[in-house]
């Protein structure tokens, strides 16, 4: 219940923002807990770190709530949070462009540059009005109340068994509800707004919080037979439905070991009826709450709003959060503690130590296998990363540093020269004004500014080229609303770029590479904006203390610098006659004239040089500085090559060499491998071998090899991500990968991509999946991502690769089926764009590869059952649980647009995506796309 007002209000404007479409507009609230939580887990000893704080967001175009249970409230877990939102949103196909929330850790630095980085805006409520952050503060007195309601409601039918510490999956149970239960006025439920998606909801798999639950005992789950008197099934507690499953799967407490797992074969007892007439068996609940530390906890919780003045948490001291240990040895070592030696130290204080054994009399329970959890979502983050792989491999070269770290390089004076020529160049063409301090108007902020210093290499011979430094304006530190608003600028993807280039191929088009010279500073500034003096300059007029500098043209660095060019840039091509794609931001037409750009660099496709030359002296004659590079050589870090016969060979060389001698192997008589991974090893976090030696930058070299594998060499893209995913805590075995990876790539380091072009074959999808092949039962504990299948896919059109990619799958597959359907699912989210695009070029008359008058998809699936799902999308006993957002494509292939063929698994080329193969499968599939 909630305090009535004593008086009603005037009617005021509530609306904060209109929302057209999900993920336009999300707000965000954390709220706290003075009662502790019970932190689940599916194997091993129980943990004692407990949930505390719990992130909620809310969507204001579906009201759609999302909830991130957190064991503090750091800058840290905020960010995880907001990670784990956008996965989840990117999974249902929506993008978030904004968020709207209270100061506190949503002011800390960690949040603010992510959202930086996902070019997303941030709106803040003044402090202490949390009023305008009403929908979230709603959001959470509703989901609190309704949790509350549920979870005394349990406690009050089944009192020895039901803890007040599991509140935080009463919390996770009333969002589910809320966001599958049909309640927007158009009749449909926040999820299926949310994802643009018709699938009512399943009443009949939503069973009471809190219920005592009936599980298939193990042995019969997986077909064996168990004796005949022995019970068919074991008691557990309702957990509500499973995040990581399909909706029919729940979370059941398993009463004697305190696990939690999921479980499809189960019976509840919805009414609480087998606990009102049964017996009462008070020692049923202690068992696992000892095992878990909260057997000492007995009082009401207490769920508060996040106060953003005071982000400190109620002390639980009355929680035994002890070592697990089973004793010392005799030889000084420590004994792990087995489940039943836990089991046994959980009923101690009612024997007596006298009348236990000794380890058990010495023995104490918790440990904190959170860790493992959250290094398998930073892995998720990470392939989801790796998805861009500029700015990936961006991230991981040592030629980019800071101003302080040049002057540190042995070349540091080819640095202060890059600097003088660098403001030379702005002051020769009035990009700022020098002005005193005193003239700044007094609501206006002067941003720090600060130098990007870069080493430029010849790809072909990895020499370098050229020193560049960049003046940037800090874009950190400007404050929204006051010197940027909007930021969001488009970037074209790698697939419009080769699906241009084969289209170049196939109809004999010219292409030519274009450099806008210092491009953003070529549009002017978006309003009155000041800078502080960079480091190392000085003037006569005067230093830093005195002037800064008024920005009059568009500098690096804001915010909102890469929108400002982009639309400046836009209305220079609008202004000569160029129409923008409306499938492609980054794509421009005009007649028979193809123009696609990213950032800085431009590429024009066309029927004749000519043409393009005209061109580009139009763009010139508009004031644009542009440089015209030729042939396209080396577009964005690629070698393009034409051969003789016609075709294009994309290479990538000079990063292979550079990735070779990284690793020590570019000496002679080095021996090479055949395959980029064995296949009888799994790589696993192989936490009980020795650490990484260092002997070679690990992240460096996984980042290279990712930028290999996304753009010119599907063949590593497997064995890439295996390697990429213990970035963060290498072990031997992950060095050793790395080793036999690149000895294969200095056998191979002449192939790359080869386009042919095959006019008789329009798109083509061929699809696989691994169906928990790197399951082990020695690691599940330790390793959530064992139980999780693989995807892999890559799309050809003309015979020509343009797609590819190899992800773990985020939700937990049942069966093979399933494993298969999420993948094809996965695929076509990036298939169906790019054959919007060459639809969209159809209609504008020009000529495309179609095998029929349609711009239509072929799917080539080895799996029969995901193929009668794809095409008779009936439920079926054991496929209706399969979640709602791998079901968006049917409506293409009801039309007749996607069309679903079988293959056997000898002609699946996909499958070097999903798993190590043997040589001579390998180098089979490897020749569909890499030509050797």
């Amino acid at each position: 219940m909630t305090k009535v007002p004593w008086r009603a209000k005037g009617k005021q404007d509530t609306t904060i923002f209109n929302a057209t479409k999900a993920g336009q507009v999300v707000s965000v609230d954390q709220m706290i807990s003075t009662q502790v939580g019970f932190v689940a887990q599916l194997k091993g000893r129980l943990t004692t770190q407990r949930y505390r704080a719990a992130t909620v967001f809310v969507d204001h175009f579906s009201r759609l709530k999302f909830i991130y249970l957190m064991t503090s409230l750091s800058s840290e877990e905020t960010v995880a949070a907001k990670k784990a939102f956008e996965r989840f949103a990117s999974n249902n196909g929506v993008h978030i462009q904004q968020y709207h929330c209270d100061n506190g850790r949503f002011a800390d630095k960690a949040f603010i540059n992510h959202c930086e980085q996902q070019q997303q805006h941030i709106t803040y409520c003044g402090v202490n009005a949390h009023f305008q952050n009403g929908i979230a503060e709603k959001a959470i007195r509703d989901i609190q109340e309704q949790a509350r309601k549920q979870l005394l409601h349990a406690r009050s039918r089944w009192p020895e068994v039901i803890h007040l510490a599991l509140w935080p999956y009463a919390l996770r149970m009333a969002v589910h509800l809320h966001n599958t239960v049909p309640s927007l006025a158009d009749g449909r439920s926040p999820l299926e707004a949310f994802a643009s998606l018709a699938v009512g909801s399943k009443m009949r798999d939503n069973h009471t919080f809190g219920c005592p639950v009936f599980a298939l005992q193990n042995a019969l789950a997986a077909g064996n037979t168990i004796p005949k008197w022995s019970p068919r099934a074991r008691l557990g507690v309702n957990l509500g439905p499973s995040p990581s499953h399909a909706r029919n799967v729940a979370l059941v407490l398993n009463l004697s070991t305190g696990l939690v797992s999921p479980q499809y074969h189960c019976r509840f007892d919805d009414f609480f009826e087998t606990t009102r007439y049964a017996k009462r068996d008070l020692s049923i609940g202690c068992t696992w709450q000892r095992l878990a530390g909260l057997i000492r906890i007995d009082r009401l919780p207490s769920l508060e709003l996040h106060d953003n003045n005071a982000v400190s948490l109620a002390e639980a001291t009355n929680i035994a959060e002890t070592t697990p240990t089973a004793g010392i040895s005799s030889r000084g070592r420590r004994r792990n503690l087995s489940r039943r030696m836990a089991e046994s130290v959980s009923q101690r204080e009612f024997f007596g130590d006298r009348n236990m054994h000794y380890m058990a009399s010495q023995s104490t329970v918790g440990l904190n296998e959170a860790e493992d959890d959250r290094l398998h979502e930073e892995h998720l983050a990470l392939q989801s990363l790796m998805g861009n792989p500029i700015a990936f491999h961006a991230e991981m070269m040592g030629d980019i540093m800071y101003f302080h770290q040049a002057m540190k390089q042995p070349d540091s004076e080819e640095f202060v020269k890059a600097v003088v020529k660098e403001v030379n160049g702005h002051i020769q063409n009035d990009h700022w004004q020098l002005v005193p301090r005193s003239e700044v108007p007094p609501d206006a902020e002067v941003v720090p500014s600060v130098w990007a210093m870069r080493r430029k290499r010849n790809l072909t011979t990895n020499e370098i080229t050229k020193y560049k430094a960049r003046l940037n304006m800090h874009g950190g530190k400007q404050t929204y609303g006051v010197n940027y608003y909007e930021t969001f600028a488009p970037v074209v993807s790698w697939f419009g770029i080769r699906l241009l280039v084969v289209f170049a191929i196939v109809f004999h088009w010219s292409l030519r590479q274009v450099d806008f010279v210092m491009a953003y500073t070529q549009a002017p500034i978006e309003m009155d904006m000041y800078m502080e003096l960079p480091a190392g300059i000085s003037t006569k007029h005067g230093d830093s203390k005195s002037h800064v500098l008024k920005l009059l043209a568009n500098l690096y660095g804001q915010k909102q610098a890469g929108r400002v060019w982009n639309e400046y840039l836009v209305g220079k091509l609008r202004s000569i006659g160029f129409e923008q794609s409306k499938v492609d931001d980054c794509v421009f037409y005009r007649g028979d004239v193809v123009f696609i750009v990213y950032v800085d660099d431009g590429m024009f496709l066309g029927r004749c040089d000519r043409q393009l030359t005209s061109i580009i002296k139009e763009l010139v004659d508009l004031g644009l500085d542009i440089e015209d590079q030729g042939h396209p050589a080396d577009y964005v870090g690629v070698n393009i090559r034409k051969l003789q016969d016609g075709s294009y060979e994309f290479t990538q060389r000079a990063i292979i060499d550079s990735v070779i001698a990284d690793v020590g192997l570019d000496g002679p008589n080095i021996a090479t491998k055949p395959v980029p991974a064995k296949s009888t090893v799994h790589l696993h976090a192989h936490k009980s071998s020795p650490a990484f030696n260092g002997r070679f930058n690990y992240r460096s070299v996984v980042g290279k090899l990712n930028y290999l594998a996304q753009t010119t060499r599907p063949d590593i893209m497997y064995a890439t991500h295996q390697i990429a995913k213990y970035s963060s805590d290498p072990r031997k075995e992950h060095g050793e990968a790395i080793i036999y990876l690149v000895r294969y790539l200095k056998g191979t380091r002449h192939l790359g991509l080869k386009f042919k072009v095959d006019r008789t074959k329009g798109f083509e999808c061929y699809v696989d999946a691994d169906f928990s092949g790197a399951w082990n039962r020695v690691f599940a504990a330790t390793d959530p991502s064992t139980a999780k299948s693989r995807g892999g896919w890559i799309v050809f059109y003309a015979g020509c690769p343009i797609i590819w990619a190899s992800k773990l799958q985020t939700q937990v597959a049942l069966s093979t089926t399933e494993a298969e359907y999420i993948a094809m699912s996965m695929a076509l989210r990036d298939v169906i764009p790019i054959m919007e695009l060459v639809r969209e070029m159809k209609n504008r008359k020009f000529e495309v590869i179609c095998t029929e008058p349609l711009v239509y998809c072929k799917v080539f699936e080895d799996n029969s059952g995901a193929l009668e799902l794809a095409r008779l999308p009936k439920l079926r006993p054991r496929s209706k649980h399969i979640n709602v957002c791998y079901h968006h494509f049917r409506e293409h292939v009801r039309k007749g647009l996607i069309k679903i063929f079988p293959v056997s698994t000898d002609a699946q080329v996909a499958d070097a995506l999903t798993k190590a193969l043997p040589q001579n499968s390998f180098v089979r599939h490897r020749r569909h796309y890499c030509g050797g």
